[in-house]
C-alpha cells in the first residue's frame, strides 16, 4: 500500500521468496483450473462437497448458527440441506476463481447472465457516481468484475491480508480493467474522494463492524447491528444506490448479477430508516438464492445490550446449545 492506502498491483520481486510458493501453486492450480471444462470443474465441486459436507467444523457451526437466527422455523433438516447447496456453490466459484485473472475481458463479459440490466443503465444514465449494495455472495468479486468490465471507472476497499503475493494476486484481478483499490483502514473520506472524481463504488453492506456506527434492525428474524456508512457516503458523494447480487447458476455453469431499482429519496435522514430499508432490500436479494450468500460470516456477532445470551460464535459452545438458546429468545421452545 502507499501512503495514501491505495493498493499498488506492481509485482516486486520478493514475491519469489519461498515462503510465498504456497501461494504460488494455488495461483497455479487456478489457473489450470481456468481453463479446463466448465462442466468438469463444476463435476469435480460436486464430488468434494459429497465428501466435505458432513465434516463438522467452525464453518458449518457458523452457518447452521447463521441460519437459525436468520430462520428460526427451518427444520434441521432444511439448514443441512441450505448447507450443503451453499458449500457446493461455493466450491464451484472458488475453483473456478483463476478465470478472473488468466481469461480475457470478452470472455468475462460473454460469460454473465444479467438480470435487471435495465436497472443498471437507468442508474448510469443519470450521470450520478453509483453505490452498488452487493451483499457477501460466494461470486461477490465478479459483481465488481462485471461493472469494471463493461465500462465503469469503479473504486472499494479491502483488508490487507497477511500474504503478500494473495494480496497481489487478488488485487491484480480486481484492477484487471483500471479503477482503485484502498485499504479499508483509509476511511470513507477516501472513498467520498473518488465518487467525486467520477468513481464508482461497490460496497458491502452486511459485515459486523460493532455497534458504533450501526443500528440494530432486524436481518430477517434477529436483530442485527447494521452500518449506516452506505447513507453517509451517498450524500456526501452525491451518489445513488443501486441493489447488486452476484450467483452461479448451476444449471447453465455461469456468473449471473441481478440488478435492482436504485434507492429513491435515500437517504432519508434517519439513519434507523435507511438501515431498515438496506436491510429489506438485502433480504429480497438472497431469498430464493440462500444458497449463493456467505452464510459462514459472523454476521450476527454484536448483540444488543438487552440479550443474556451473547456469544453466540463462542468456540466452547455446540451448536445444539447455541440453537437452544436462540430458540429461548425467540420463545419457540
Amino acid at each position: 500500500m502507499s501512503s495514501e492506502k491505495k493498493y499498488d498491483r506492481t509485482f516486486k520481486k520478493h514475491y519469489l521468496k519461498p515462503k510465498f510458493w504456497g501461494a504460488w501453486f494455488g495461483i497455479i492450480l487456478l489457473g489450470i483450473l481456468a481453463f479446463i471444462p466448465v462442466r468438469l470443474r463444476d463435476f469435480t465441486a460436486d464430488v468434494l462437497c459429497f465428501l466435505l459436507w458432513r465434516i463438522n467444523h467452525r464453518m458449518k457451526k457458523n452457518v447452521l448458527i447463521n441460519l437459525t437466527m436468520a430462520f428460526p422455523d427451518l427444520s434441521e433438516e432444511d439448514k443441512l440441506g441450505i448447507y450443503r447447496d451453499f458449500l457446493r456453490v461455493g466450491l464451484k466459484v472458488i475453483l473456478g476463481y483463476g478465470e478472473s485473472f488468466y481469461k480475457s475481458r470478452d470472455y468475462i463479459r460473454n460469460h454473465y447472465i444479467c438480470t435487471g440490466k435495465e436497472y443498471f443503465d437507468e442508474a448510469v444514465a443519470t450521470g450520478k457516481p453509483v453505490i452498488f449494495m452487493a451483499p457477501h455472495a460466494w461470486a461477490i468479486d465478479r459483481c465488481g468484475l462485471y461493472l469494471s468490465a463493461n465500462g465503469l471507472k469503479m473504486c472499494t476497499m479491502m483488508h490487507t491480508s497477511k500474504n503478500e503475493v494473495y494480496d497481489w494476486f487478488m488485487n491484480s484481478m480486481r484492477l484487471k480493467y483500471d479503477g482503485q483499490v484502498f485499504e479499508r483502514g483509509s476511511g470513507i473520506r477516501t472513498i467520498i474522494k473518488a465518487l467525486k472524481e467520477g468513481y464508482s463504488s461497490f460496497f458491502l453492506p452486511d459485515e459486523d463492524l460493532g455497534a458504533r456506527g450501526s443500528e440494530f434492525v432486524n436481518l430477517f428474524a434477529s436483530p442485527k447491528a447494521t452500518l449506516v456508512t452506505v447513507s453517509k457516503i451517498a450524500r456526501l458523494g452525491d451518489a445513488i444506490v443501486v441493489p447488486m447480487f452476484s450467483c452461479y447458476n448451476e444449471d447453465r455453469h455461469s456468473y449471473e448479477v441481478v440488478f435492482g431499482k436504485y434507492f429513491e429519496n435515500f437517504p432519508s435522514g434517519d439513519d434507523r430508516a435507511d438501515a431498515e430499508r438496506l436491510n429489506r432490500c438485502i433480504e429480497e436479494l438472497i431469498r430464493g438464492r440462500e444458497k449463493q450468500y456467505m452464510w459462514f460470516l459472523r454476521l450476527y456477532k454484536t448483540r444488543p445490550e438487552n440479550e443474556e445470551f451473547r456469544d453466540i460464535y463462542g468456540k466452547s459452545h455446540t451448536y445444539e446449545f447455541v440453537r437452544n438458546e436462540i430458540q429461548k429468545r425467540l420463545g419457540k421452545h
